[in-house]
């Protein structure tokens, strides 16, 4: 009778096991939310100095998009709680990163690379132009990483840093998080006061410049780009958009 009972188990086990196995292979109807994002994001700057001629790199990013993944529709994550407001609510942000090349970098505990340049930057000079020519300024600050998992910002004291700020610090640079867009340098953010950042908004934010070296590095206006509904047919968990 033992024989027969362990038999019926393995014999549920493995009918189990098929029927999920089966369940998980059927293809079925994926959609990923439409969404507005930089239409560019990556620049380099040529500058000239005491040791010659160095590029400064710099990246800009709407959304951690290392955390996006199959039908997770992209939104920015910092939401910020107001006084007298129920719940909290969202605000706009962009990231930037910006380096030297072959900056030494602090979080490797290396000391490979070369020295830092500092590249600072102010908030107070960013403003976004809306669809219907009205225009909005940053925050005054500039804000530094505080999670050690996600790539956005939080709107607290302790990561608050009065403009002009140099983003190529090592502070920055010390942070980098698991889920992240460069998983060599860290980030600083600016935030702007909105809640109606969406898939249409056809805005185009200016940052402004950088400093370095007494050198002004403009950088480009930058507009949104339209990201269309996205579907397909997806297989769990073997496809991915």
């Amino acid at each position: 009778m033992e024989v027969v009972a362990v038999f019926k188990r393995a014999s549920i086990t493995l009918l189990m096991l098929a029927v999920t196995s089966l369940t998980a292979c059927v293809p079925w109807q994926r959609e990923r939310a439409a969404y507005a994002d930089l239409c560019e994001s990556e620049f380099q700057f040529k500058v000239s100095g005491p040791q010659g001629e160095t590029t400064v790199y710099l990246e800009t990013y709407l959304y951690d998009h290392a955390a996006r993944w199959r039908d997770q529709p992209y939104e920015q994550g910092l939401h910020v709680e107001y006084p007298g407001e129920r719940y909290k609510q969202p605000e706009f942000y962009v990231q930037m990163i910006a380096y030297n090349q072959d900056r030494a970098r602090p979080s490797s505990g290396s000391t490979r690379g070369v020295p830092p340049v500092p590249v600072l930057y102010d908030s107070r000079q960013a403003y976004i132009t809306f669809a219907d020519g009205t225009r909005l300024n940053a925050r005054p600050e500039v804000y530094v990483g505080s999670d050690d998992i996600h790539d956005f910002p939080s709107l607290t004291e302790q990561s608050a840093r009065p403009s002009p700020y140099d983003i190529n610090s090592d502070e920055v640079h010390r942070l980098i998080p698991k889920l992240t867009n460069n998983k060599r340098y860290g980030s600083a953010y600016v935030i702007f006061q909105t809640n109606q950042f969406n898939a249409d908004s056809r805005w185009t934010i200016h940052l402004g410049s950088l400093q370095v070296g007494g050198q002004t590095l403009a950088i480009p206006p930058q507009k949104l780009c339209y990201h269309p509904v996205k579907k397909w047919i997806g297989i769990e968990p073997l496809m991915r958009p």
